[in-house]
């Protein structure tokens, strides 16, 4: 129904989809590629807030000033060649005023699911060690952008230390001497520009909680043990 009028626009790698600040009237739905959605800007230490790729919504979050003007709250840049749909906010709106309520019901439990889910992340986030911070982001990218490798799980994403660094809100430098102990450690290895994450390095999706299928079996197999994620929360700090 929401793609029933939209733009098609293709995005080659490292263009800018959105600015902060920029009118808030097209929501942007990824077709294909990968998007870096961002709070802040390089001179302020910016933060890689999300990943968005097939499937996801960017451009949704913004802010109104006192005249009632929305604008974009993030930024966003293409990782990769990246195809949208880009929907004006008034279709979106036409769209919802024409759904039954029981439908309307379950669109907005699901926006709520959706916010809470990002409040959640950034919280749990918080209370971790960098440390424990760039485990549970490559345990996400791993289920989200990960594809088997014969010797893990290879990540089809091309990040870089920086991007890593601006996911876990570290230097460069600490992200990389971190990267250099998982690697020794047998737990990431490099093809190309590609990482691959390790069997070794299954554990706790510590960002949800939720358990991998490879886990679970393991505990249906030892009743009563919780696997847990490698790292101190005094390692890293």
């Amino acid at each position: 129904m929401l793609l029933s009028r939209h733009t098609l626009v293709r995005y080659p790698k490292g263009a800018r989809l959105f600015a902060r600040g920029a009118p808030a009237d097209v929501v942007f739905a990824i077709l294909g590629g990968v998007v870096k959605v961002y709070c802040g800007h390089p001179q302020e230490g910016r933060i890689l807030v999300a990943l968005a790729g097939p499937g996801d919504l960017a451009g949704y979050a913004d802010f109104c000033n006192s005249a009632g003007d929305r604008s974009q709250m993030f930024h966003a840049e293409a990782l990769t060649a990246t195809t949208v749909a880009i929907i004006t906010r008034d279709h979106i709106m036409r769209v919802m005023r024409g759904l039954d309520p029981s439908m309307l019901l379950a669109v907005t439990e699901r926006i709520n699911s959706l916010w809470a889910s990002a409040l959640h992340r950034c919280v749990r986030l918080l209370a971790m060690s960098l440390r424990e911070r760039l485990e549970a982001v490559f345990a996400e990218m791993e289920q989200r952008f990960g594809v088997p490798d014969a010797r893990g799980v290879m990540l089809t994403t091309e990040l870089g230390h920086q991007g890593f660094a601006e996911m876990i809100g570290a230097s460069r430098p600490m992200v990389s001497k971190l990267m250099a102990e998982f690697a020794e450690q047998g737990r990431i290895a490099r093809h190309g520009r590609h990482y691959i994450v390790t069997r070794s390095f299954v554990g706790v999706d510590t960002l949800s909680g939720a358990v991998k299928p490879a886990e679970n079996q393991a505990l249906r197999e030892q009743p009563g043990r919780r696997p847990t994620m490698r790292g101190s929360k005094r390692s890293a700090a």
